[in-house]
C-alpha cells in the first residue's frame, strides 16, 4: 500500500525524486557519448553479404543502407521451423517508429531473420509492419563453412541490434546490443515505469506479452 500524503508533501517527495531522475538523464547522456566513441570493426567485402528481399531480388549490405550513412539492423528470431515469430522480438518490433524521423537523420532501420523470404513476408503482413524485413537464410553460409567470426552476427540465431556506419565504400560495425540492451526503444516499458504498478512481471517479462493479434 502506498503512503498517502497531502499535496505539499507529495510535491516535496516528487522534487527529491526529480533530482535523481535528472542525474540519471545526465548519466544516460554520458553513456550515449561513450557509445558513439567506441572503436569500430571494418566489414570486409560487405558485398559478399546478400539478403533476400520480398520481390525475389538480393540486397547487398550496401543496399540495406538505402543510400544513407547509418544502418540499424535488428536480428529477429524467426526460422522456417517456427509457427510464429518470437514473442519478444515481435513485441520489440511493434515499437519501431515512423521511419521518416530516422531517415531525416541519415539513418536506416531494417530487420533480418534466418527464415525464408516467404515466411518473413507472411509474418510481416500478419503483424502489419512496414519497415524493411529481409531474409538472412543464405547470408552467412560461405562464412560459416570457413568458421569465420563476425562481430555483428548474434550467436545461435539470438536476437539483437547492430549499428553500422558507411563511409564511401567502407562499412563499419559500431555498436551492438541484446537482451535488456534493447529496452531503450520500448515505449511500453517507459510508460509502465511511470505507473504505480510498474511492469507487473517477474524474470524475463518480455516473453509474458502476447503477439498483438492474440490479445
Amino acid at each position: 500500500m502506498h503512503q498517502i500524503v497531502n499535496a505539499e508533501e507529495w510535491k516535496e517527495a516528487r522534487a527529491k525524486l526529480l533530482e535523481e531522475e535528472k542525474a540519471a538523464t545526465r548519466l544516460l547522456s554520458d553513456l550515449a557519448a561513450k557509445r558513439r566513441q567506441l572503436p569500430m570493426v571494418e566489414i570486409e567485402n560487405p558485398n559478399n553479404f546478400q539478403f533476400g528481399n520480398a520481390d525475389g531480388s538480393k540486397k547487398s549490405f550496401f543496399d540495406l543502407f538505402e543510400d544513407r550513412r547509418q544502418l540499424i539492423l535488428y536480428d529477429f528470431m524467426l526460422n522456417d521451423r517456427d509457427k510464429d515469430g518470437c514473442v519478444g522480438c515481435s513485441f520489440i518490433m511493434d515499437h519501431v517508429p515512423n521511419l521518416v524521423h530516422l531517415h531525416s537523420r541519415d539513418t536506416t532501420f531494417a530487420a533480418v531473420a534466418s527464415a525464408s523470404v516467404e515466411k518473413i513476408s507472411a509474418y510481416k503482413e500478419r503483424m502489419g509492419w512496414e519497415f524493411p524485413f529481409y531474409s538472412s537464410k543464405d547470408t552467412f553460409v560461405h562464412l560459416d563453412q570457413r568458421q569465420e567470426k563476425i562481430s555483428w552476427k548474434p550467436a545461435n540465431e539470438f536476437f539483437g541490434i547492430a549499428v553500422f556506419l558507411r563511409e564511401g565504400q567502407n562499412v563499419f560495425h559500431a555498436y551492438s546490443a541484446t537482451e535488456r540492451g534493447v529496452e531503450p526503444i520500448l515505449s511500453t516499458y517507459a510508460f509502465l515505469d511511470m505507473t504505480p504498478l510498474g511492469r507487473q512481471e517477474v524474470g524475463n517479462g518480455i516473453t509474458q506479452f502476447r503477439l498483438h493479434d492474440q490479445y
